[in-house]
């Protein structure tokens, strides 16, 4: 792939369309020499058959060749994307330790565990993953072109381009060129989010442009797309899935209005078809939502999908693309996009705020994105006597994430492959901190992760999340009642150590109380079990604290066991335990 000449194929594509040029002109001049005025019997019928036979044959090469030509000219454009793409693997295959042989396979440059301390193992593993789908993505997608243009130059050969019919050469040039040449190659089948960034990365711009258009289906949910192809394709999917939705309700409605008309009803039969009629009401109120949120602007719809029973979506403030720090926001029990979008970007909103702030003075810079993630069908209160859907036990949190992880690892695989910095960070609220708790069970690029609220994260130990050690934090406001409902640990051991049960250390919990920002300004406490995203409170501080990159600047929490005796007066600052930063003093 890497010895295609893409230059030799512009220069055959230009020699091509010259003699096209001459074929076509000359063919057309040639066709107006018959019929002879005043020329008629025996030889002028042989010869007139004679030039219809020949234009026939002129018509169908002036098709082919110019099906050919432009044939030729996709070649070399895609071939651009794949050669691009191999640069990329290439790159990222240094960047880790490894180099990519002639025939494909990946070399480890560090054997028997001898890499570099800052090359951490699970980062390595799975930059080898993400090199070995690019080339074999490019491989396919190399193959694909190879195959196609074999096929127009096999069938232009012989004859199958143009009908013949044509009335000039020019015409029947035109008719060849109808044909659609070379095909785009479609995403791998059940493709892992590295597959998928593979084969996009594969296609040139202009293919990739092609499909935008055409074919937005299938790229709006696809984990490993860049988040801005994501959310173009899924705001162009947006009227259809309208008005698919308003053809459902007006079924229902006519439903309704039968039922209505029937003298003796089975039972039940009106409640269902209301429950019906009420659920494509929402999932249309949710499309509503959806809308209004993007009219915010600086927004990327990375998830639409209007199957099952609501509507799931995830919408960035901010560019997934281009920033270094990005923060997926998995909200918990009875989350719904209809009820609940508005309020949370508006969350994200206010945390990207804070994490940008804390970046530009005391981190790297980096720009932020946030995304708000109701990816997946929380349990709702109508649902709690269901054994299947209640929001006691993790049937629908292990569903959510499998979501979850492919969400999270596409946005490692984009950036990975790209070759652009990404730390990025998990945070989850009540149930949706036992999805998040779920999903970070699989390897994933998630560097931080800070759950609040939390039930419980279906774990025994902290190892069991692949997070890097050090980089699991809670948060538990003192009114919230959530953390201790769990008494029979079924969601495994609380991130709390404050829990009988729950963890000794490896999980840092951070305050919740009134405390004062890196910078001095006056933080205020959250108490209930819906606050702790409140603006300007101690708990968002930590979590932007987190977010930027920049743990060492939020507030711990102190445990009881950790206050001195006598504990200090008012505004004396309680004593760290060894390891641990300077607390506030207590209010007087």
């Amino acid at each position: 792939m890497k010895r295609w000449n893409v230059g030799q194929l512009d220069e055959i594509f230009r020699i091509v369309q010259q003699r096209l040029q001459v074929l076509t002109h000359s063919g057309d001049d040639y066709g107006k020499v018959f019929p002879v005025e005043g020329w008629a019997g025996p030889a002028a019928r042989n010869a007139g058959s004679t030039h219809e036979g020949l234009m026939f044959r002129i018509g169908k090469m002036a098709a082919g060749a110019s099906i050919v030509s432009k044939s030729i000219g996709q070649a070399a454009d895609a071939i651009s994307g794949v050669q691009h793409a191999v640069a990329n693997a290439e790159e990222l295959a240094r960047k880790y330790g490894y180099e990519i042989a002639g025939n494909g396979t990946v070399n480890d440059l560090y054997p028997e565990g001898k890499a570099p301390a800052e090359l951490h193992p699970e980062d390595r593993a799975r930059a080898r993953t993400e090199v070995g789908e690019a080339i074999a993505q490019a491989l396919r997608t190399a193959e694909d072109i190879d195959n196609d243009l074999a096929s127009v130059l096999k069938r232009a050969e012989a004859g199958d381009f143009g009908t013949g019919d044509e009335t000039t050469v020019t015409a029947a040039a035109a008719d060849g060129a109808l044909d659609p040449g070379l095909t785009l190659l479609e995403s791998p089948k059940d493709g892992t989010p590295s597959q998928n960034a593979g084969w996009w990365n594969s296609l040139s711009p202009a293919g990739q442009a092609i499909l935008l258009r055409d074919h937005p289906d299938w790229l709006g949910n696809l984990d490993g797309l860049p988040g801005a192809v994501r959310s173009q394709a899924n705001i162009a999917r947006m009227p259809a899935e309208r008005a698919d939705l308003q053809r459902q309700l007006a079924a229902a409605q006519s439903s309704i209005d039968q039922i209505k008309g029937m003298p003796y009803p089975p039972p039940g039969l009106m409640s269902n078809a209301i429950g019906e009629w009420q659920k494509i009401e929402a999932k249309l109120n949710s499309l509503d939502s959806i809308d209004a949120t993007m009219a915010k602007g600086d927004r990327q719809l990375l998830t639409l999908d209007t199957s099952g029973e609501r509507v799931k979506a995830a919408i960035a403030v901010g560019n997934v693309d281009t920033a270094k720090h990005v923060a997926v926001f998995t909200p918990g029990f009875t989350s719904t996009v209809d009820r609940s979008l508005k309020g949370y970007d508006s969350d994200m909103q206010n945390l990207l705020t804070q994490s940008q702030g804390i970046s530009n003075i005391y981190g790297d810079r980096g720009s932020v994105a946030a995304v708000t993630w109701i990816g997946y069908e929380a349990p709702q209160t109508s649902d709690v006597l269901n054994p299947d859907l209640s929001v006691g036990n993790d049937n629908l949190a292990k569903i959510g994430a499998r979501k979850l992880d492919g969400f999270l690892d596409g946005i490692g695989a984009y950036h990975d492959i790209q070759n652009q910095p990404l730390h990025l960070t998990a945070l989850g609220h009540s149930y949706g901190s036992l999805t998040t708790g779920i999903a970070l069970q699989q390897a994933t690029p998630v560097h931080d992760a800070v759950v609040f609220g939390s039930p419980g994260l279906d774990m025994q130990t902290p190892s069991d999340l692949k997070v890097p050690q050090g980089h699991i934090f809670s948060e538990w406001s003192d009114r919230d009642p959530v953390p201790r409902l769990d008494i029979a640990h079924n969601f495994g051991t609380s991130p709390y150590q404050g829990i009988s049960g729950g963890l000794v250390a490896s999980v840092e919990q951070l305050s919740t109380g009134d405390s004062t920002g890196a910078g001095g300004q006056s933080l205020h406490a959250t108490h209930e079990h819906g606050q702790y995203l409140d603006n300007n409170s101690t708990s968002q501080y930590n979590m932007a604290s987190v977010v930027a990159g920049k743990p060492d600047l939020a507030v711990r929490h102190v445990q009881p066991w950790e206050v001195p005796t006598p504990p200090p007066a008012p505004g004396r600052p309680i004593p760290a335990p060894p390891g641990r930063d300077p607390q506030p003093p207590p209010l007087p």
